[in-house]
């Protein structure tokens, strides 16, 4: 289960809920992209290329 220690590691590096480090962490993981209001999220998702929408 890598990608708990995955999303641990962003939502300590960004300063995200576990919540949000779950879904950008899946996005990253996938090459999904992302809807969201929350600041942090998107600031985080503009620094690793994480297309917004």
């Amino acid at each position: 289960m890598r990608f708990v220690g995955d999303t641990l590691q962003l939502a300590r590096r960004f300063k995200l809920s576990a919540y949000d480090a779950c879904y950008f962490e899946l996005a990253l993981r996938e090459g999904m992209t992302l809807a969201t209001l929350d600041n942090d999220l998107r600031s985080a998702m503009l620094q690793t290329g994480v297309a917004l929408t």
